[in-house]
């Protein structure tokens, strides 16, 4: 009976095995994979795309480090390569982001025992996501929200309602909210007026009512209301 039960198990294993590795599937799971986390990045949360492509991609490596010779150096590359994209959110810059998104390639490719058909899956996806990115950009106006810490990316002209000028202490102690994450800068807004604004903390969510605690020449400083 016991025998039996192992045949069984070892039987439904290969058989999960082979369909994962069907490059059919496989294409469509780093597809998923790769256009979810696109979809994440334009995020402000943790959401259903980024669960979905984390769900492809543990079934990707499950089903091939069952198979080949090079399992151990792919998933270590796969650990380290996620590491350093989580890291990326957390450290001002994008360096380490790149680095963790070559190893993250490097694994999938080492993983799948087929350099070159696996290499020219990812390049197909990444142009079509490439295309996603322009595309969401273009027509909906949509933002990376870790970009926000690298950029200033929010218009800054008259017609946009801003206004600068040398001394603001009247702007201590008004309440205004904010329009975009504060990461910690960002921007608030204050009857008609959109004044640059930098976070007490490291973060404060967009529409949040906030107070102005310092200013100190064009530097606002806020802290959110607490309700």
């Amino acid at each position: 009976m016991a025998m039996t039960d192992t045949f069984l198990v070892m039987n439904i294993v290969h058989t999960f095995s082979d369909v994962i590795t069907m490059p059919v599937i496989a294409f469509i799971l780093l597809a998923i994979f790769i256009i979810g986390l696109v979809m994440q990045l334009f995020s402000e949360r943790f959401n259903f795309y980024g669960l979905l492509s984390i769900a492809a991609m543990v079934l990707f490596f499950s089903g091939h480090l069952l198979t080949g010779e090079n399992n151990l150096w792919a998933l270590a590359l796969f650990v380290l390569g996620s590491f350093l994209v989580i890291v990326e959110f957390f450290v001002i810059g994008t360096f380490l982001g790149i680095i963790g998104i070559i190893l993250l390639l490097l694994s999938i490719v080492l993983v799948s025992g087929n350099m070159i058909l696996y290499s020219i899956f990812l390049l197909i996806i990444i142009i079509i996501a490439s295309f996603m990115v322009v595309g969401l950009i273009k027509s909906k106006k949509r933002r990376i929200p870790f970009l926000n810490r690298l950029i200033l990316s929010d218009a800054t002209d008259a017609e946009s309602g801003y206004t600068s000028f040398d001394d603001r202490s009247d702007l201590i102690g008004i309440t205004a909210k904010t329009i975009t994450p504060l990461r910690p800068s960002g921007t608030i807004r204050y009857g008609e007026r959109r004044i640059d604004a930098v976070a007490e903390g490291s973060y404060i969510p967009a529409d949040t009512e906030v107070k102005v605690i310092l200013v100190e020449s064009s530097r606002v400083v806020v802290r959110p209301i607490e309700e």
